[in-house]
């Protein structure tokens, strides 16, 4: 049985817009919309989605994105007994191809917990396992979007179907769900960001493994619906840092110089961001709409 999660807060035009398209998916047995609490009337325009195939529930409270999804996972597992998920933001495109293409991985390698695609209007598939100081560094426009520091070179992508990698991006990935309970699926402690790297590190520890696919593709329309809560990149950058810090320290075991490092550079990349929201709003935008 495979379910697919779409986690919905205060954006069900988006997330209408997936289901419709994924709705008649043969592979898919299960559909699960977790309303995550949404406080702009989305529940009510959910529900009407609901039928057999479709199910729509709702958390009793937003507790972020990594605990609306396990409240997903839980469901499909307690209720649905799926043996796999496809978690897709209401912001992607995905054809019922990569889902088939995923089940091979599944199905083929008893090892692998996450399986996921490239995303065709990106070239930044997926993430390596890196120390303290590229964690911090990344927090930085420059470091993470133009220079790319916890990224895989062009080279370790070519002339390869699939390839393992340490972590790929939340917006669209397959996951077995027994490996999943089994790592402890996401950490709740983090309300948004940071979910990709805390996923790898649960499954590297667990000698699971991610696998990338490269011979599909979905498209990810970047923070559509984040950006209906936060309309300015800046704001968005300080839910970022604060899951940084926390990731810093739980996961990667920070020192006291390193962090007292990392709130220096974070200042900065406030700084940064700021400037960033000044040149997007002299543009005529801010976050896209």
């Amino acid at each position: 049985m495979i379910s697919c999660i779409i986690l919905n807060y205060n954006d069900a035009p988006t997330t209408i817009k997936l289901l419709e398209e994924i709705r008649n998916y043969n592979l898919l047995d299960y559909i699960v919309v977790v309303d995550n609490h949404s406080t702009d009337g989305s529940w009510n325009a959910l529900k009407k989605y609901a039928n057999e195939k479709i199910r729509v529930i709702r958390t009793d409270e937003n507790g972020g994105y990594g605990a609306g999804n396990n409240f997903g996972m839980r469901y499909s597992v307690d209720v649905l007994h799926a043996s796999y998920s496809v978690i897709a933001n209401p912001d992607v495109y995905f054809s019922e191809d990569c889902i088939r293409k995923f089940l091979l991985n599944f199905q083929g390698d008893s090892s692998v917990a996450i399986v996921a695609a490239k995303q065709s209007n990106s070239t930044d598939y997926a993430w390596k396992d890196c120390g303290v100081a590229k964690h911090i560094l990344s927090t930085s426009l420059l470091f993470c979007v133009w220079l790319r520091i916890r990224s895989y070179s062009p080279a370790y992508y070519e002339g390869k179907a699939f390839i393992p990698v340490f972590a790929v991006p939340g917006s669209l990935l397959m996951v077995d769900l027994k490996k999943m309970l089994e790592c402890g699926m996401y950490d709740e402690d983090f309300f948004l960001y940071y979910e990709e790297f805390i996923l790898g590190h649960k499954c590297a520890k667990a000698q699971y493994k991610t696998i990338l696919r490269l011979d599909c593709s979905y498209i990810h329309d970047h923070h559509i619906s984040i950006s209906k809560t936060y309309r300015r990149w800046s704001q968005q950058h300080v839910i970022l840092l604060k899951s940084a810090e926390l990731f810093l320290r739980k996961y990667k075991r920070a020192n006291i110089i390193q962090m007292f490092f990392a709130k220096i550079w974070f200042m900065y990349t406030k700084m940064e961001f700021l400037m960033y929201d000044v040149y997007c709003m002299m543009r005529g935008h801010l976050c896209p709409k």
